[in-house]
């Protein structure tokens, strides 16, 4: 290759990096935006007494952040070949855009149905299922972190199985019937009456899906030497710190909900 050529190449390798950190900070702002814009719902919807509370209210705005935040940084440093950085920006986005649906849904539907503001039932459609999505992407940065490949070529059964399961399992969520997960009394409004609810279902499914691909981490970190092993470390340390949300959300939201639904 000639020096004219390698260049050119450094010169367009670097554009491609400035447009990709471009965009992942971008994405970083819209989440941001996703997370502020859920919380004055949530805050508008606590107003109103008996309305239901989204189950997920605690950990989906520190999940939007911190996914988003990590994915901007990596993102932008990283090569934009390296799918680990969008992975992470594509969950910190998933978690605020299903925090946004389903506290828009219950602010139209429940706390104010008389309200101005329009497509109640759409956003309560779209969380019926971005939520299998977001658990999906989640299954997928944990597989393959930190270098974005697999641990082995052992794993590619598992990694087309998730891909399989997030499609299928998002159409599913789509058009089943009955209450939305998270969403209390909230049907779905595009649901295929003759088919059975696969809301719970699926939600067990990609918790499996979360638990077999956190193995795969723990299979790296036997293996894993140096800076690769203090970075599982610590993005285990995320995990169980995004694991301690959702506890810390059931020991606040269960409480509150009975109070509120028996004040």
């Amino acid at each position: 290759m000639t020096t004219g050529a390698k260049e050119q190449q450094g010169r367009e390798i670097s554009g491609m990096s400035t447009r990709a950190a471009w965009l992942a900070w971008a994405l970083l702002v819209l989440s941001f935006a996703l997370t502020v814009s859920s919380l004055w719902l949530l805050v508008l919807n606590l107003s109103h007494p008996g309305v239901h509370i989204y189950d997920f209210w605690v950990e989906s705005p520190l999940a939007a952040m911190g996914f988003s935040t990590v994915g901007a940084v990596v993102a932008s440093r990283i090569p934009p070949d390296n799918p680990i950085g969008w992975l992470f920006c594509m969950v910190g986005l998933l978690f605020a855009a299903t925090h946004f649906t389903a506290e828009y849904a219950i602010y139209t539907l429940l706390a104010e149905p008389g309200s101005l503001l329009p497509a109640g039932e759409a956003a309560a459609w779209l969380n019926s299922w971005l939520w299998v999505l977001q658990l999906g992407c989640i299954v997928f940065v944990v597989l393959l972190f930190p270098d974005g490949r697999l641990p082995s070529r052992s794993w590619r059964w598992f990694a087309w199985l998730g891909v399989l399961s997030v499609l299928v399992g998002a159409v599913l969520g789509a058009v089943s019937p009955g209450p939305i997960i998270a969403l209390g009394p909230i049907h779905n409004p595009l649901a295929v009456e003759s088919l059975p609810n696969a809301q719970q279902p699926l939600q067990m499914l990609m918790i499996v899906l979360v638990a077999v691909a956190a193995g795969s981490l723990l299979v790296r970190w036997i293996s894993a030497r140096g800076v690769e092993r203090q970075q599982i470390k610590w993005f285990s340390y995320a995990i169980a710190l995004l694991a301690g949300g959702a506890i810390l959300q059931y020991a606040i939201s269960e409480p509150l909900e009975l109070d509120r639904c028996t004040g």
